[in-house]
């Protein structure tokens, strides 16, 4: 029996409005989803459980303290003062010495590449379906916490304001997205980590639509950057990238113009686990 949890904060507007939509589709009619508990149902060989905490979704490190959960997915609303409209994927982890957003410093969760490509391939099907013009369809690279789930986390998120945060269709491909996600088998994919790019990872994402490619962590040019005169954090940081995934890493890629030290970082951590690098 597969075990999957999805989690979100009955605080968030996104949160509360997708676990809503999917509750309906997973059967749990009675649910409440404004309110803290539980709804599990079975669907299969799968038990899918929707669990509502007080907690903001950055502090959710309890989740495997709860639940024997063969991994986690986390609904939630983005926030970007751009006000980009944008249904997106991630998985979370502090690369830096500095946990603003929960979770511990210098610490990555443990990412689940396919499933969250999964996610993301029905998102873009999805939208594109229902016809939601102007919305942005992508991974981001890995930021924020919880960072200690003993078990592989993944956040599926709607951006960028209020408006989109309550924006029902939003709210319904999200659910109908991670419903899909969970309930069919993940699609065929090499598992792989990010390294260079803007927040808003969009040369993964496609990547991922057309080599096949599924990205766990995706570590930043701003967090390479910031790591220039600290190659041995930069380093450990790209193994955990590595190491901590539901799936064994296979393919470093690269992103825009990497720096020498990046290189030189990036082969050593190839070298040492075997992985093809992309350039």
């Amino acid at each position: 029996m597969k075990k999957v949890v999805v989690a979100y904060s009955v605080a968030d507007l996104a949160g509360v409005g997708t676990v809503l939509e999917l509750s309906k589709i997973a059967g749990c009619r009675e649910f409440k989803a404004e309110s803290v508990g539980v709804c599990s149902t079975r669907l299969g060989s799968l038990e899918l459980s929707i669990a509502g905490f007080s907690e903001d979704v950055l502090r959710f490190s309890f989740l495997d303290e709860l639940f024997d959960a063969d991994y986690f997915i986390v609904v939630s609303r983005h926030s970007a003062v751009s006000g980009i409209k944008s249904l997106t994927v991630h998985h979370t982890g502090n690369p830096l010495d500095r946990a603003e957003y929960g979770g511990r410093p210098r610490e990555l969760a443990i990412s689940n590449p396919p499933i969250a490509l999964s996610i993301l391939r029905y998102l873009k099907q999805l939208s594109s379906d229902r016809r939601l013009e102007g919305v942005e369809v992508t991974y981001e690279v890995t930021h924020h916490g919880p960072t200690e789930v003993g078990k592989p986390l993944t956040f599926a998120e709607i951006g960028s304001s209020p408006s989109e945060w309550s924006y029902k269709p939003y709210q319904e491909v999200l659910a109908e997205a991670v419903f899909k996600a969970v309930t069919e088998l993940p699609h065929n994919c090499t598992p792989s980590i990010g390294v260079g790019g803007g927040h808003y990872a969009h040369q993964f994402t496609e990547r991922a639509m057309s080599v096949g490619e599924c990205f766990g962590h995706i570590i930043s040019r701003h967090v390479v950057k910031e790591l220039r005169d600290s190659p041995e954090v930069l380093e450990d940081v790209l193994r955990q990238a590595v190491l901590k995934s539901s799936t064994r890493t296979a393919r470093v890629v690269l992103e825009g113009k990497i720096p020498a030290y990046v290189k030189q970082v990036v082969r050593s951590v190839s070298n040492a686990y075997g992985l093809e690098v992309i350039e």
